[in-house]
């Protein structure tokens, strides 16, 4: 990992270890976060957003994130750091942290490309104290062209999560998983300066199918200049089994800014 590459990691560990008690999110979806047509070298992107809102209600929302690539003829390394905090009434009630890191193997069939990963993150809005996975895969692309990209991936991945759950809770406070996680992703480029990305992922635990969890994101993105883009993005997660007191359906809707190097 190049000196760049580590200040950048370095950065987005420590903001997501400040930014709250610790706590996490259950799946993450980094097939959004992906570009066609990478260059050689290094690129990647910072963006964020803010919901601001005063009167019978004082609310802020604040959401960072940022990616980094870094290229090679037979490799594509991919880091991705995220984070956020909500504050109502100046009194803290979410905040999250992610860091990712993935990479995959361009090189070694026509046909798909290996990759193995790693994550940690949290999310107090879902009473996760901590959460480590790691696994491996491969992706393919079913169909592309200047239109854009129709793919999917599979991968198996051990979960590691803990809760934060009062002892008369139902649900475990720590839970120990090998889940089979797979995905379709559909990317369409009406023009040159909008892109639309659709990704649903299924994961269900290897030993009961009845335990699972799905995730679907709609992003679309337009550029305003050839480095800065605005973003709307649509999630919907499920969780088959959700710890005590959490609905099972969660859904949010964001807006926000990217900047592209």
């Amino acid at each position: 990992m190049c000196r760049t590459e580590e200040l950048i990691l370095g950065f987005f560990l420590l903001a997501s270890l400040a930014i709250a008690p610790q706590s996490l999110n259950a799946q993450v979806n980094i097939e959004v976060l992906r570009t066609d047509s990478l260059s050689i070298g290094r690129s990647g992107s910072v963006g964020g957003d803010m919901t601001f809102q005063t009167g019978n209600v004082d609310f802020i929302a604040l959401n960072f994130r940022g990616r980094v690539y870094n290229v090679t003829p037979t490799q594509t390394r991919l880091i991705v750091g995220n984070g956020g905090l909500g504050f109502l009434s100046r009194s803290r009630f979410a905040s999250n942290g992610l860091l990712h890191y993935r990479r995959s193997y361009t090189d070694v069939s026509f046909y798909f490309d290996p990759e193995w990963f790693g994550q940690i993150n949290y999310d107090r809005s879902q009473q996760l104290t901590f959460r480590a996975v790691g696994g491996a895969g491969a992706r393919t692309a079913f169909a592309q062209g200047d239109w854009g990209q129709f793919g999917a991936g599979s991968s198996g991945i051990v979960e590691y999560e803990r809760l934060m759950l009062p002892d008369s809770a139902i649900h475990p406070n720590r839970t120990l998983k090998v889940r089979w996680s797979s995905f379709l992703t559909l990317r369409v480029v009406p023009s040159d300066n909008l892109v639309i990305t659709s990704t649903t992922y299924l994961q269900p635990a290897i030993n009961d199918f009845d335990d699972y969890r799905a995730v679907e994101n709609l992003r679309l993105s337009t550029s305003i200049t050839e480095t800065l883009a605005l973003t709307i993005s649509f999630d919907l997660r499920y969780d088959s089994g959700p710890p005590d007191g959490l609905s099972a359906l969660d859904t949010r809707l964001r807006t926000g800014v990217t900047y592209t190097y």
